[in-house]
C-alpha cells in the first residue's frame, strides 16, 4: 500500500462551483450593460423626439413672423409652444431625477443644454408672453425674436449633434458588447471541455486503464488520478486495492491453510461438543460419564493427564472423582491439595485459571509445569472443576478454553440432571411407600388385628372346651384370612397398573371388571371424551383414586351397583357413585383428615392439581367426584 504524499488537490465540486459563479457573475453583468444602453437609446430617441416637436413649434413662430406683415392673426398658439417648450427644457435639461439625465455623458451635453434653457428663459421665452399678451409684435421685437429663435435652433443643432454622437458611441459599444458576450460563449465552453478533460475525463481514463490492467491480473499496477480531491481519494482507494488483492494474491496459498487449519480446529471443536452432547443426552452411570468425559477433553488438549472435581457446599471442600494419566507418585507430587481460599476465588472467577509451576531436576522427567483449572457449572450453579495437566508451558488458545468451558457446562447440566431426577424418583418412591403403609395400616394391618383378637378368644374357647366359641372364631378368622388375601391381591393389581401407552377407557374398563370378578358388585360405565387427552401422570393418579374409591365400596359400602361416570371437555371430572349404606355427614366430616382412604385420595389428586369432593348420606350411597380443571391441565 503505498501513501500519497502529493499536495492536497481542490475539490472538483469547488471548482465547478467556482466556474459556475464566475459564468453567472459576468452573464449577469453584461444583461445588465446591455439593457442600460439599451435604456439610454431609448430615452435619447423619446428627447429627441420631444426637441423636434420644440423645434417644430419655434420655426412655426418664426415662418410666421417672417412672412406675415400683420403678425396679430396668428395660427400657431404661442401659449402652448411656450407650455410644451418649458415642459421639455425641464424634462431634459432641469429635473435632477428626470431619467433624460442620463444623457448627461460629458460636460459638453450639460453646457449646450444650460445654454438653451438660459436663451430661451431670458430671450425667447419672455418676448412670445409679452406677444401673446399683447397680441401685436413691433418690428424690433420681431427682429429680436427671430434672432433669439435662430440662436436657439443653433443651440439646438449642436446639442444634436453632440446626441447624435453619443448614439452612435452607445450603438458601437453595444454591438462590441454583444460581440464579447459571444466571444466569452465561445470561450466559457473551451474552458469547460477543457476543464472536463482535466478534471473529470482524464483521471476516469486513468482509472479505467488501471482496472483493465488489474483484469489482466496485474497485480503491481497503481493509478495517479489526482486532478481533484475526489479523484486523489479513488486512486488512493484504487491503490489500496490493488495492494490488498496484490497481497491476498502473493500470500493466498498461505491464508488457504490458515483458514483451512481454522476450520478444522473449529469444525473438531463442534464435532467434539456435538458428541458430548449426544453422549450426555443418553443412559449413562456418572462413572461412565466421567470416563468418557476425560477421554474427550485428553483428546481435544492433548494433555497427558487430567482431574475431576465436585464441590461439596456442604462443608466448602472439593472431592476428587476422576483421574486421568496419573500414577501414585505422579498424584502425590503434582496434585497437591488447595485451600478453600483459592476454590471460593476460583468459582467467583468466570474464566479459566492457568498455574504455572517450575521444574526442578528431581521431577522434570515427570512433572507438569503447568495446570488449567475449567468450571463444571449448570447455570449460576457450581457443580465443580476439571484440571487439565501439562507438561510444557501452551499459548494463549482463547478458543480451545471457550470450548473446555461449554463442555464444563455441558458437564455440569448433565450431573445436576442426573441429581435431580434420582431425587425425583426417591421422593416418589418414598410417597408411594406412604401410601402403601397408609393401605397396609387401612387393610391389611387392621384385618390381622381383628384376626389376632379372634385366635387369643378361639385359645380360650378352646380351654373351656366351648364348641359354640370354637366354631364361630374359626369362622371368623377364615374371613378374616380371607379379607386379608382379597387385599393383598387388590394392592398387587393396583400397583401393576401400566397407564403409559394405555387409552383411559381401557383402563378403567379394566379396573371395572377386575372390581366385578372381586365383589360380584355390578359396575356401570358412562365416558364422553371430547377433550385433551390426560399425561401419563394424570392418567395414573385417576386409576389410583378410582381404585382406592372401589376399594372403599367393596370394604364398607355394601353397595350392589356402582355408576362410574368420565366427562372429559375443557376440564376433566371422573364420579363415582355408590347405592351403599353410605356415611352420617358429621361422621365424613370428622374423618376428613384421620381415614385413611379419603387421605390417600386427597394426595393423589393434589399431584395433579385436581380436588376430590365427597357426598354421603345414611342409606342413600356415597358420591366422589374428581375434578381436574382447565388450568390444571
Amino acid at each position: 500500500m503505498t501513501a500519497n504524499t502529493s499536495p492536497q488537490a481542490p475539490q472538483l465540486s469547488s471548482r465547478l462551483l467556482r466556474l459556475a459563479l464566475l459564468w453567472v457573475i459576468v452573464l449577469i453583468a453584461s444583461v445588465i450593460y446591455t439593457l442600460f444602453l439599451s435604456k439610454q437609446m431609448e430615452i435619447t430617441a423619446d428627447v429627441m423626439r420631444r426637441v423636434a416637436d420644440v423645434r417644430a413649434d419655434l420655426y412655426q413662430v418664426g415662418y410666421e413672423l417672417s412672412t406675415k406683415e400683420q403678425p396679430n392673426n396668428l395660427t400657431v398658439d404661442l401659449q402652448g409652444v411656450v407650455w410644451r417648450v418649458d415642459q421639455a427644457l425641464n424634462l431634459a435639461a432641469l429635473d435632477d431625477e428626470s431619467a433624460y439625465r442620463v444623457m448627461a455623458r460629458d460636460d459638453r451635453i450639460d453646457s449646450i443644454m444650460g445654454h438653451i434653457d438660459e436663451t430661451w428663459r431670458q430671450s425667447v421665452k419672455p418676448l412670445l408672453l409679452r406677444w401673446n399678451e399683447a397680441q401685436r409684435v413691433s418690428e424690433r421685437d420681431r427682429h429680436e425674436i427671430l434672432s433669439s429663435l435662430d440662436l436657439l435652433n443653433s443651440e439646438l443643432d449642436q446639442w444634436q449633434s453632440l446626441t447624435d454622437e453619443e448614439v452612435k458611441r452607445n450603438i458601437v459599444v453595444l454591438r462590441f458588447t454583444q460581440i464579447a458576450l459571444g466571444g466569452l460563449s465561445i470561450l466559457s465552453v473551451i474552458v469547460v471541455m477543457w476543464f472536463l478533460f482535466a478534471s473529470v475525463l482524464r483521471p476516469l481514463n486513468q482509472l479505467q486503464t488501471g482496472i483493465d490492467r488489474l483484469k489482466a491480473s496485474d497485480w503491481k499496477t497503481r493509478v495517479h488520478a489526482e486532478g481533484t480531491q475526489e479523484f486523489s481519494e479513488i486512486s488512493s482507494g484504487f491503490n489500496e486495492l490493488a495492494s490488498h488483492l496484490d497481497d491476498v494474491y502473493t500470500n493466498l496459498e498461505n491464508k488457504v491453510e490458515e483458514k483451512t487449519a481454522s476450520l478444522a480446529e473449529k469444525n473438531a471443536h463442534l464435532t467434539a461438543l456435538y458428541g458430548l452432547t449426544a453422549f450426555l443426552g443418553e443412559q449413562h452411570s456418572l462413572e461412565e460419564l466421567l470416563e468418557s468425559f476425560g477421554a474427550r477433553v485428553l483428546t481435544l488438549t492433548a494433555a497427558p493427564a487430567l482431574e475431576i472435581f465436585f464441590w461439596n457446599e456442604s462443608n466448602n471442600r472439593v472431592i476428587s472423582a476422576l483421574r486421568k494419566g496419573l500414577n501414585d507418585e505422579q498424584a502425590l507430587q503434582d496434585v497437591k491439595p488447595l485451600p478453600s481460599v483459592f476454590w471460593k476465588k476460583f468459582f467467583s472467577n468466570p474464566y479459566p485459571v492457568k498455574i504455572d509451576e517450575a521444574l526442578t531436576d528431581q521431577n522434570s522427567s515427570m512433572g507438569f509445569s503447568q495446570k488449567v483449572f475449567y468450571h463444571i457449572r449448570y447455570k449460576q450453579k457450581n457443580i465443580g472443576a476439571f484440571v487439565v495437566f501439562y507438561r510444557e508451558k501452551q499459548t494463549d488458545n482463547q478458543e480451545l478454553d471457550v470450548l473446555m468451558e461449554n463442555l464444563g457446562r455441558h458437564l455440569g447440566a448433565t450431573v445436576e440432571n442426573m441429581r435431580l431426577a434420582a431425587l425425583d424418583q426417591q421422593m416418589a418412591v418414598g410417597q408411594e411407600r406412604n401410601i402403601l403403609a397408609q393401605n397396609l395400616h387401612d387393610s391389611i394391618a387392621q384385618t390381622l388385628s381383628f384376626v389376632n383378637l379372634q385366635v387369643q378368644m378361639l385359645e380360650a374357647a378352646l380351654k373351656d372346651k366351648n364348641q359354640e366359641q370354637i366354631d364361630d372364631g374359626i369362622k371368623q378368622i377364615k374371613a378374616g384370612v380371607q379379607e386379608c388375601y382379597d387385599d393383598v391381591r387388590e394392592l398387587l393389581l393396583n400397583f401393576r397398573t401400566r397407564v403409559y401407552q394405555e387409552d383411559l377407557t381401557e383402563l378403567v374398563q379394566t379396573v371395572l371388571e377386575r372390581f366385578e370378578r372381586q365383589t360380584h358388585v355390578k359396575a356401570h360405565l358412562t365416558i364422553q371424551d371430547d377433550g385433551p387427552e390426560l399425561t401419563s401422570a394424570q392418567k395414573l393418579q385417576v386409576i389410583f383414586i378410582l381404585q382406592e374409591a372401589l376399594s372403599n365400596v367393596r370394604k364398607h359400602a355394601k353397595a350392589s351397583a356402582v355408576m362410574v361416570t368420565i366427562r372429559n371437555e375443557e376440564q376433566f371430572e371422573m364420579t363415582i357413585m355408590d347405592d351403599g349404606i353410605g356415611i352420617d355427614p358429621l361422621v365424613l366430616e370428622e374423618r376428613k383428615q384421620s381415614h385413611v382412604g379419603l387421605s390417600i385420595m386427597r394426595e393423589r389428586a393434589q399431584k395433579v392439581n385436581a380436588r376430590i369432593e365427597i357426598d354421603s348420606e345414611i342409606n342413600q350411597g356415597t358420591t366422589v367426584h374428581l375434578i381436574l380443571p382447565r388450568e390444571g391441565r
